[in-house]
């Protein structure tokens, strides 16, 4: 494991640089980055709500991932010293 590399987070990075872009998604999650405050959102927190998305544009694809996911995915696979990392979501 290159212990250098695994201080990196691409993916969280340029999911908090999207939150912190004045974007209004028109797609799912319906919470729509914590503007729907319910019980939910107070148990988990907003900051929750806010980094739920749907993988829009800068932030990859999990079916085909070229950039900050495939990144990810690649230290995944060093930190575990396996040849591929990939990560999962139902």
């Amino acid at each position: 494991m290159n212990k250098g590399k695994q201080v990196k987070t691409p993916f969280f990075d340029a999911l908090v640089t999207y939150n912190n872009d004045d974007i209004v998604p028109f797609d799912v999650p319906g919470h729509k980055r914590g503007r729907l405050v319910n019980e939910f959102t107070k148990e988990v927190g907003l900051k929750t709500m806010e980094l739920d998305v749907n993988l829009p544009r800068g932030l990859d694809n999990l079916n085909n991932p070229v950039g900050v996911i495939k990144e990810a995915e690649e230290l995944l696979a060093d930190a575990y010293s396996a040849d591929y990392g990939f990560f999962l979501v139902d």
